[in-house]
């Protein structure tokens, strides 16, 4: 074997550093399996003071729970007893309604007795009525035949229009104007369209009459104008109304104008051909 190399003197010797760093290793180590024993220790052994507490807490926890299903007992009870109290009053206001009704009922009882009785009387007095309807009758035909037997003052003669030489091809259109109104006469036997002359600018009726006239130039618009001062305003009145519609309507519409003395119906028995019948 070769010999061992003799240390030179520069070598450095680590075994009390090393011997040192060990023991501060194994005493920490020491140091923590002792704390972790400890809290072992602690956790698995509680003093009787920790356990009595702890089961005083389980304790009253569960009566925390038992006191909590007694207060939903106790709420729903009391909701139970509201709906109860609801229904007593639902119930007492029917009652009172009924019995309100049955008074009313009393009440219509009565009323329909007193009904019947008036009703019994009428329908005696109606058989009378109509027993003596005859009678009635007969009385009624000498009251008529009486007064025909007057001599009541004669009805105003018709007022027959007739022609003033005007074209045969002429298609007239009559229109009566009294005081306050005009009559649209359009047939031999219905009663003529009577028109407001207040609202006569506002009619449908005579502005469908003028547009019709203005339609054909042989159509031709006749006024017949009662004799007097009030109907002779009104002429007035209407046949400004007739040129502000030419003016409006660039329009033609010459009205004629015939006079009607007295009060007598309007007779147009002449131009029947163009009345309606």
């Amino acid at each position: 074997m070769g010999r061992r190399r003799s240390d030179s003197g520069t070598s450095v010797n680590l075994f009390p550093f090393l011997s040192i760093l060990v023991s501060i290793i194994g005493c920490l180590t020491l140091i923590i399996v002792i704390i972790n024993l400890i809290a072992m220790g602690r956790g698995e052994g509680q003093t009787p003071e920790e356990v009595e507490r702890a089961q005083k807490f389980v304790e009253l926890k569960k009566q925390k729970e038992a006191r909590q299903e007694e207060i939903d007992k106790l709420r729903q009870q009391i909701e139970d007893l509201i709906q109860k109290n609801r229904e007593t009053l639902a119930a007492r206001d029917k009652l009172a309604m009924l019995k309100e009704m049955l008074n009313n009922q009393e009440e219509i009882d009565a009323d329909r007795n007193e009904l019947i009785a008036h009703f019994n009387l009428l329908q005696t007095t109606n058989e009378q009525l109509v027993a003596n309807q005859k009678s009635l009758q007969e009385e009624i035909k000498k009251k008529e035949d009486e007064i025909a037997r007057r001599k009541l003052p004669p009805k105003p003669a018709a007022l027959r229009v007739r022609p003033s030489g005007s074209s045969t091809n002429t298609r007239p259109f009559f229109v009566e104007i009294s005081d306050t109104s005009i009559y649209i006469h359009r047939s031999l036997s219905k009663e003529p369209v009577a028109i407001p002359i207040a609202s006569l600018n506002q009619s449908k009726e005579f502005i469908d009459l003028l547009k019709k006239v203005a339609s054909q130039p042989y159509n031709r618009l006749i006024f017949l104008v009662r004799g007097n001062k009030s109907a002779a305003k009104a002429f007035h009145t209407v046949n400004g109304l007739v040129s502000a519609f030419n003016s409006a309507n660039k329009t033609r519409i010459i009205p004629g104008r015939l006079p009607l003395p007295g009060k007598g119906l309007v007779d147009l028995q002449v131009f029947a051909q163009f009345l309606e019948p």
